[in-house]
């Protein structure tokens, strides 16, 4: 390992001023740890900005965790941007989970819970005294937060920004979606709850509670569109040309409900490589 005496290195001030800018950044991350009604233990990390700063909450895709490097970077622009940042990682029943979960594990998780643990951090927020609060998800987690947008009123929502905002019917083919569908809601009408494997999202073999997966599969693309026209909270979509997940028509009907979209040339849905500062750069315009 090599270590530097930082003491005996004779640097330009602002040079000292910006290092310490950075360690103090840094040091002031943290991990909040809190306690659900049902016992389960959820955790978010937080960016602290300066006292008063507006904050923004900024939510990660299906299956993964606030660590998904397309969602920390959206943080970092954030924090650029002078917010307070902060990034819940969804249980999905699991406590204090730390790893993104696998397509074939047993999912009893419903689309309902991951709302309310969104309106528990949104009321986190408000507790600390941010009362100016911006959301912003990735992929799936664009879709968690229009839910909870529609299902909870909270008058401190400054705006909505969804990247990678999904058109589910790209997701399944639709007779496959009708299928199971249909299985499902057969077994809704017969109370069973045993374990079916289904498909959903990018998951070939998603293994639920027929309630469960009704949950997020009732999700639809006019679903999706009708929830947008609507809320009341501005929304920006930012989409890439290059995402293989959405239809041609996506963005023409996406406009057609009232939101903004911003379409980035060549982003795939994750804004990998030379994208990725676009898509940073757009945030922080968004946000300032």
């Amino acid at each position: 390992m090599i270590t530097f005496n930082v003491s005996s290195i004779r640097l330009p001030l602002i040079y000292v001023g910006l290092f310490l800018i950075a360690i103090n950044v840094c040091s002031a991350e943290q991990v909040i740890s809190e306690n659900l009604k049902d016992g389960t233990t959820v955790t978010a990390e937080l960016r602290p900005s300066e006292p008063g700063s507006p904050a923004v909450l900024i939510l990660h895709g299906f299956l993964q965790t606030r660590n998904y490097l397309t969602v920390s970077n959206l943080a970092d622009s954030a924090v650029d941007a002078g917010y307070t940042v902060l990034l819940p990682t969804l249980s999905l029943g699991v406590s204090e989970r730390k790893k993104s979960l696998q397509c074939d594990a047993v999912h009893t998780h419903s689309f309902k819970d991951d709302v309310a643990e969104i309106d528990f951090w949104i009321k986190w927020l408000n507790k600390k005294g941010h009362k100016n609060i911006a959301v912003m998800g990735h992929s799936y987690g664009s879709l968690h937060l229009l839910g909870y947008i529609l299902d909870y009123s909270n008058s401190n929502i400054s705006q909505f920004i969804a990247t990678s905002l999904l058109d589910v019917s790209k997701e399944i083919k639709p007779e496959k979606h009708k299928e199971y569908i249909n299985d499902a809601m057969s077994r809704i009408k017969n109370d069973d709850n045993s374990l079916r494997e289904y498909a959903l999202s990018y998951c070939k073999k998603y293994v639920s509670p027929a309630s469960a997966y009704m949950s997020y599969a009732s999700w639809t693309r006019q679903s999706i569109l009708d929830s947008l026209n609507n809320i009341k909270v501005p929304v920006t979509v930012i989409l890439g040309s290059n995402d293989k997940r959405l239809d041609k028509d996506w963005k023409g009907e996406l406009v057609k409900q009232g939101a903004k979209v911003v379409m980035i040339d060549g982003a795939n849905h994750f804004f990998a490589a030379d994208q990725e500062f676009d898509l940073l750069d757009t945030v922080q315009t968004l946000l300032q």
